[in-house]
């Protein structure tokens, strides 16, 4: 399969990374000359960190996060009148990112394969039945079985293909701006914190970035969308009046690399259209006052990729992900468009109440009644083995089976769970992994199992790589084969598994859906979602010879 990505952001490097890994050809276009320094400073944290998580890319990411345990909203006088704490909204782990180093980690981690190619822009698309041609802006044109616009808010491919800007944006009623200086004096006077101002209808924020950087990060209030022409004018007359440290540091606002837009959502009753498909900020933009957009940018190309990788057609696979994905999206759309009142307070009295939220976080249990107030819950389909937690009063109970086929006693367990001996793809070590059997496959002898973690387990991401591994269930033991249940097989196997079991049912469903990171209720609806997460396997014995 060869795949065209239109924009070299979070979400066209992440997708590019996915589905390069797994051999498809990918195209990488980016407008820009080469890699963007402009961007400010995020709490990466929800789908996108379980994302990266499973990619492998924490190490690098931590390894270029910043510390910032609070942000102070500081007066004209630069006193701090209260405190916000970034991990309040974060339930698991969360990293503090500029976006340039969230990009180049992902750009570095791409495989020799990618064709990334800087400086070039799409002016052209046609539906050519089974593929799609793109044109470059340059004449030439490259053919494709898919095309994903993955090129920001004022997506090219969205335009091209879905129509105008105007049939989609959503103008929540704010600008936004950021750059970065050098000048000792006014990281000196910062005090190594990150500050808020503390005003009405527009505000500046200042942290600290390696190499001596200040970093700038300002947002104001306008009924006007329209984007102005002098950036720098625009910037000091919006942000003249705020007092403190503003004016020195609007004065120091470069003549280049400033970045600045209008503050939208994307809003779209769908995200594909024959073979191209909206990936990102293209379709989907929650703005920031919604929070996690690069979390969701990344979370979505992964979801993308895995559907890509499972279905039996680019069709089949597009559906699956826009059903999967939409509703997550669509909840934090709606936590942002609720969240424009107070995002800025647009009076005194807002921002003492203001104050009195920030102060009840830091009260027990009301911490996580307001974080999901404001930016609602920061799961959404993608799950990390690696940080799932086992009571420790339960981990001895639940390492027991595997103890049992280790001394040799696993035919105790009967035929309700199997032993599976399988190689590290990477290590050669030998591991053994006991699964539950749900049930039989349609074919001789198949034992039906499910991958907890989806295709990133580890298991079955060895036996896809070797093929030496053998399963002990009951008195027997085999060289093993696989094969990945079609979704139908899947939806069938689990509706079965469910009717034997259905005095234990409400349990089965609670472990599901927290396993899936969404509530599985055990509707046919949910089924089908559950078997596009979790591949069902069927294991069987090798053939003789």
């Amino acid at each position: 399969m060869r795949v065209v990505i239109c924009g070299a952001g979070i979400a066209g490097l992440t997708l590019a990374h996915r589905i390069a890994s797994i051999d498809d050809e990918v195209v990488l276009l980016e407008r820009s000359p080469g890699p963007r320094p402009e961007g400010y400073m995020i709490d990466f944290f929800g789908p996108g960190y379980d994302a990266a998580a499973a990619m492998g890319l924490l190490p690098a990411l931590r390894a270029v996060s910043y510390d910032i345990d609070e942000a102070r909203l500081v007066d004209e006088h630069g006193r701090c009148r209260a405190r916000v704490r970034p991990a309040l909204f974060a339930d698991k782990g969360l990293l503090d990112l500029t976006r340039p180093d969230l990009e180049s980690v992902l750009r570095d981690a791409l495989p020799a394969g990618v064709d990334l190619r800087f400086g070039t822009a799409v002016s052209g698309v046609a539906d050519l039945g089974d593929a799609v041609r793109v044109t470059l802006d340059d004449g030439t044109h490259v053919d494709a079985d898919l095309l994903v616009g993955a090129d920001g808010l004022h997506s090219t491919v969205r335009r091209l293909v879905f129509g105008p800007d105007a049939k989609f944006l959503r103008y929540l009623g704010f600008h936004t701006a950021a750059f970065t200086f050098y000048d000792p004096g006014i990281l000196e006077a910062m005090e190594g914190h990150f500050c808020l101002t503390d005003t009405v209808d527009r505000q500046v924020g200042l942290y600290a970035l390696r190499g001596g950087r200040v970093a700038v990060f300002a947002v104001h209030r306008t009924a006007d969308p329209t984007l102005p022409d002098d950036v720098r004018s625009a910037i000091r007359q919006a942000y003249g009046g705020l007092g403190w440290l503003v004016p020195e540091v609007l004065g120091r606002c470069p003549a280049q690399h400033v970045y600045y837009d209008s503050v939208a959502q994307v809003v779209m009753p769908r995200w594909q259209q024959g073979r191209v498909v909206l990936l990102g900020d293209a379709g989907y933009a929650v703005s920031l006052i919604a929070g996690q957009g690069a979390s969701l940018a990344m979370a979505g190309a992964y979801v993308l990729a895995e559907h890509l990788r499972e279905a039996e057609s680019i069709e089949e696979a597009l559906l699956g992900y826009e059903t999967e994905w939409r509703p997550v999206v669509e909840e934090k759309q709606r936590k942002g468009r609720a969240g424009t009142r107070w995002f800025l307070p647009s009076s005194p009295w807002q921002i003492r109440i203001r104050h009195l939220v920030l102060r009840c976080t830091r009260l027990p249990l009301i911490d996580r009644l307001v974080a999901t107030a404001l930016v609602g819950k920061s799961g959404g389909g993608i799950r990390n083995p690696h940080r799932t937690r086992v009571a420790k009063l339960l981990r001895p109970a639940l390492a027991a089976p595997t103890v049992l086929y280790a001394k040799g006693f696993g035919w105790l367990l009967g035929r309700r769970f199997l032993c599976l001996t399988h190689t590290g793809r990477r290590s050669g070590h030998r591991y053994r992994t006991v699964l539950e059997v749900i049930g039989a496959g349609p074919g001789a002898d198949e034992y039906l199992v499910i991958a907890g973690f989806g295709r990133s387990s580890d298991w079955l991401r060895n036996i896809e790589a070797h093929s030496d591994y053998e399963v002990n269930v009951g008195s027997d033991r085999f060289c093993a084969r696989h094969r990945v249940l079609t979704a139908a097989e899947a939806e069938s196997a689990m509706a079965e598994y469910e009717r034997a079991h259905r005095w234990v049912r409400p349990l089965i469903r609670g472990v599901l859906t927290r396993l899936l990171g969404w509530r599985y209720d055990g509707s046919p609806a949910a089924r089908a979602r559950l078997a596009r997460q979790l591949p069902v396997v069927a294991l069987s014995p090798q053939p003789p010879g």
